[in-house]
């Protein structure tokens, strides 16, 4: 990703809290395109979202 990818990246995950330095998405995501990076994000936020809800409704 370039710069402007990765301060896109850090904007649209710090909306749901998700917070990331410059050095973490090069470190991650250096390699992959903005959409793949956050259709990464999107499914660990999927993922996440059903192990509390399964938590939940215990």
């Amino acid at each position: 990703m370039n710069k402007i990818e990765i301060d896109t990246f850090i904007e649209t995950t710090g909306e749901f809290g998700d917070v990331w330095t410059v050095e973490q998405v090069q470190d991650v995501y250096g390699d992959k395109s903005l959409d793949e990076a956050l259709a990464d994000r999107r499914a660990s936020y999927e993922h996440m979202s059903n192990i509390i809800g399964n938590s939940i409704n215990k």
